[in-house]
């Protein structure tokens, strides 16, 4: 596994924890910000944020994300 995509709930719990999880394993990380739930919708935008700026998750919609294998 060198890619996980997040989904699921909760945004600010246990999706942010699983992102910092597989970053701190070196794995890539995609979250759709539309296939995620919050509890406190202004905790699931720091969270967002967060992941984007401190971790360098992919924050993008469910039609965006790319499950093709990376190239190698």
């Amino acid at each position: 596994v060198q890619h996980v995509v997040l989904c699921g709930q909760v945004t600010e719990q246990c999706v942010l924890y699983s992102a910092l999880d597989a970053h701190i394993r070196h794995l890539t990380v995609t979250v759709p910000q539309d296939a995620v739930a919050s509890i406190h919708p202004h905790l699931e935008a720091a969270a967002l944020e967060m992941m984007d700026r401190n971790l360098g998750a992919r924050i993008v919609t469910a039609k965006e994300v790319d499950f093709a294998p990376p190239s190698q």
